[in-house]
């Protein structure tokens, strides 16, 4: 959803359908190191007596920082439409736009309680950026973090179909990922494979698959989530 400056008590300036361009000197409400001096768009919507939504150019779309852009995606927000008073704003002249450009980003750190965060910490990435795509690297790097922090053997379930409507779960015993010689067990459908001991054997399983990981939880949780939410 678009975000909000503070009210102003003077009488509006602007109509639905206006072009505007926001002042220099104006700084996004929830991300203060990022300006937006020379932001255009058309006035969308007017509320109260002076506050507006505008949506924004595809010029301007094409300029805003990227690091903005991920922040918005990563705390669900619309980077498209933003909320503005009529004194942030003035009328668009049209011509080529001055959007003002980030002179120092901050980063927030990230929290090991926070599960995106997490799987940041994984790939090395910082607040600012999303969560990688699944894919065959990404994958490789999840191997290697999991191969390392993963303590073995680990009690699990997996669920399986035994016939239409019906499925079966069994308790497992995980031993490994694999041989380390042999590079990382990775399935292009199911994704990284683990091996298990059940009833006396052991067999191939898919890690996004199992449940109840003792005492990996966590680990095998957050792994999932990027796992069926990545992309």
């Amino acid at each position: 959803m678009p975000r909000k400056r503070r009210p102003s008590s003077a009488a509006a300036k602007f109509n639905v359908g206006d072009r505007v361009r926001v002042k220099h000197g104006v700084a996004d409400v929830d991300y203060p190191d990022m300006p937006m001096g020379g932001w255009a768009g058309s006035i969308t919507e007017v509320q109260g007596t002076d506050t507006f939504t505008i949506r924004w150019s595809g010029e301007t779309l094409d300029a805003i920082h990227p690091v903005f852009k991920n922040r918005c995606e990563n705390d669900g927000l619309d980077h498209e439409e933003y909320v503005l008073t009529g004194d942030d704003l003035e009328p668009d002249p049209g011509g080529p736009l001055q959007i003002e450009q980030p002179t120092e980003i901050s980063t927030k750190p990230l929290s090991p309680k926070n599960q995106d965060d997490r799987i940041r910490m994984v790939f090395n990435l910082t607040s600012n950026d999303p969560l990688p795509d699944v894919n065959d690297a990404t994958l490789e790097s999840y191997h290697e973090y999991l191969a390392a922090n993963l303590s073995f053997p680990f009690e699990a379930v997996y669920t399986s179909k035994s016939r239409p409507f019906s499925s079966r779960t069994t308790p497992l015993k995980v031993v490994g990922l694999g041989d380390p010689d042999e590079g990382p067990m990775i399935d292009d459908m199911y994704g990284i494979l683990g091996e298990a001991r059940v009833e006396g054997q052991v067999v191939t399983l898919p890690l996004g698959e199992l449940e109840g990981a003792k005492p990996n939880r966590q680990l095998i949780d957050d792994y999932c989530y990027w796992l069926h939410n990545g992309g």
